[in-house]
């Protein structure tokens, strides 16, 4: 159990920081390589049963930047991960 959470705790970091990574290397030239990536889902799904209306949507993004940090979260999981009992 605490090795699932530890898992789940540094890929949600991995996402973050991924994220914020991204949002620096928007502005500076030379890391713009860092967004480079693609977008795939569903915009929306509408469904309308005439009393009620559901839209669903889903969409999943990934570049480099974020592919990277989220490398790094596993290394670093199966690193420290042999340490919890």
């Amino acid at each position: 159990m605490k090795r699932t959470f530890l898992l789940i705790l540094y890929l949600f970091g991995g996402l973050l920081i991924g994220t914020l990574l991204t949002e620096v290397a928007k502005k500076v030239s030379w890391l713009s390589w860092l967004c480079w990536g693609e977008s795939i889902g569903i915009n929306s799904l509408s469904v309308d049963l005439a009393v009620v209306q559901f839209t669903f949507g889903i969409t999943i993004s990934m570049n480099v930047a974020l592919l990277l940090c989220i490398i790094l979260a596993v290394v670093l999981y199966v690193k420290t991960a042999g340490k919890i009992h």
